[in-house]
């Protein structure tokens, strides 16, 4: 099961759609930078590059918890890396 989500950028000038899979829950992406917004210097430096110059940044409370319960999977183990290379989030 996927979902897909448009999330506009902090900036609110663009949005990126986001596909969330295996029902990971889409307040897991709780903010979104664009390209234009980092050449500005606007981003958070915990967000996770993903392709075409955006960058992600995560709740990683609420990927701990859905690692958890649907995958029984060490909450500890869960980083921005186990959600991008999961292919949870794209």
């Amino acid at each position: 099961m996927s979902i897909t989500v448009d999330k506009p950028c902090i900036c609110g000038k663009q949005h990126r759609t986001l596909i969330f899979r295996a029902g990971m829950p889409i307040e897991v992406v709780d903010r979104v930078y664009c390209p234009t917004c980092i050449e500005q210097g606007l981003k958070n430096g915990e967000a996770f590059p993903v392709r075409g110059g955006w960058y992600l940044h995560f709740n990683l409370d609420v990927a701990r918890m859905f690692a958890m319960a649907k995958l029984g999977i060490d909450p500890a183990l869960v980083n921005p890396g186990f959600i991008i290379d999961g292919g949870y989030v794209d």
